[in-house]
């Protein structure tokens, strides 16, 4: 007996606000022009109204994401996040007999499980910078880096971090006054607004399937399914920031010839 065919009532709960809105927007772009076949006449005007909620969100939510003060205090970690890690990475390509290589294999584990987070989203690079200054506080890395003239370098950092995290904070507090002057919808009650609107496109969607499985009905679940199943795929992934590539160390120059 074959499978039937629907759509499963996955609701993008764990994509970033832009993702989501990307989400229902290609959601409804296989909506569009079939809504009385698929017997969403009467979902039609409520989708179209939660894209334009979620865009108006997305554009003010951007608005305040990245002041100038944001930007350089992110900038700076950045910077002194690449000086930490280049040159712990040099001091990788040393001679393994070499006094300083020891103190760079004690940090391996730690610097390894780090790379790249100079790439991710804001917030998420907070976090887990402050996760790399809890596995550094113990006496052997502590002595690590000092051999390594690291020291400072991880303080700086950390203080940066700190800055970027008392910046957010504020931020994140103006934008809730915002929202809350202008009488904007909250990020969860927006989100299980639009939620419930495309459970119940879903579920119109895949009745009509039980009830008339035409060519038509059939091809608009396997294209919602493929967009789900991109978005399943875009949650699965960190989230990065466009532009913000970490530049990587150049290979060790080669030992001329004796």
């Amino acid at each position: 007996m074959a499978t039937r065919l629907e759509i499963p009532e996955w609701t993008g709960s764990s994509l970033t606000v832009a993702s989501f809105t990307n989400y229902v927007r290609s959601i409804y772009g296989v909506f569009d022009g079939k809504f009385e076949q698929l017997a969403l006449q009467t979902i039609a005007p409520e989708l179209e109204n939660a894209i334009g909620r979620l865009t108006e969100f997305v554009n003010r939510q951007r608005s305040y994401d990245e002041t100038p003060e944001l930007a350089k205090a992110d900038s700076n970690r950045d910077a002194l996040w690449n000086a930490l890690y280049h040159a712990w990475h040099y001091a990788m390509q040393l001679d393994p007999e070499h006094a300083l290589y020891k103190a760079a294999l004690t940090l391996k584990s730690e610097m390894d499980a780090y790379k790249g987070v100079a790439r991710h989203e804001i917030t998420k690079e907070t976090l887990e910078l402050q996760g790399l200054r809890r596995d550094l506080d113990c006496v052997e890395n502590s002595e690590a880096l000092s051999a390594l003239g690291l020291t400072n370098i991880a303080a700086a950092l950390f203080a940066a971090n700190d800055a970027v995290a008392e910046i957010t904070a504020q931020r994140d507090q103006s934008r809730g006054e915002r929202i809350g002057e202008k009488g904007g919808d909250s990020t969860a009650a927006l989100r299980k607004a639009v939620a419930t609107v495309l459970i119940d496109a879903y579920r119109q969607v895949n009745a009509a399937a039980r009830i008339n499985p035409s060519g038509t009905v059939s091809n608009v679940i396997k294209e919602v399914n493929g967009i789900i199943a991109h978005y399943k795929d875009v949650a699965a992934q960190p989230a990065k920031r466009p532009g913000k590539e970490e530049p990587e160390p150049e290979p060790a120059p080669e030992a001329s010839a004796s």
